[in-house]
């Protein structure tokens, strides 16, 4: 019995890897509207952004679409944790513990700076998939966690 509880935890972590990966790649080919969209949208404020200079908008447009290239690495280490738990690595159970604590925290210091500090109304909609992501696999992963012998390599 308890080594059918981490028998799917696996592909929970690759599916939201994948939704992760596709979440992002969906997000940077909208790339231009993420600056407007977080000044009006989050940020509540009323300046314009076509007024901005072409190619200084461009500057702060790829200054809005490069940390989304890096999530991308994000969602592939998940698919590596995934397919690692799905041979019943311990060095994966591991990594997607880690893993799923830093989109937890990453969600959480993100959402905190964003509504505290910034005044925001509300997060914007991609630390809300860090916070839920990381509650998803942390809690599968230690629901699981009887399921996978750690004393092997």
């Amino acid at each position: 019995m308890t080594r059918e509880k981490g028998k799917n935890v696996w592909l929970v972590m690759l599916i939201l890897s994948i939704l992760f990966i596709g979440w992002t790649v969906f997000t940077i080919s909208n790339g231009s509207t993420i600056l407007e969209n977080g000044v009006k949208m989050w940020a509540g404020s009323s300046f314009d952004v076509k007024t901005i200079e072409e190619r200084a908008l461009g500057f702060m447009n790829l200054s809005m679409v490069k940390p989304l290239w890096e999530e991308i690495w994000i969602g592939i280490i998940g698919i590596f944790c995934a397919l690692g738990l799905k041979r019943k690595m311990k060095y994966a159970w591991i990594l997607g513990i880690i893993w799923g604590a830093m989109m937890l925290v990453n969600g959480i210091v993100q959402g905190l700076y964003e509504v505290v500090i910034l005044n925001w109304s509300m997060a914007c909609p991609q630390t809300y998939i860090f916070l839920v992501f990381g509650i998803v696999i942390l809690v599968s992963l230690l629901v699981a966690r009887k399921g996978f012998s750690l004393d092997k390599k």
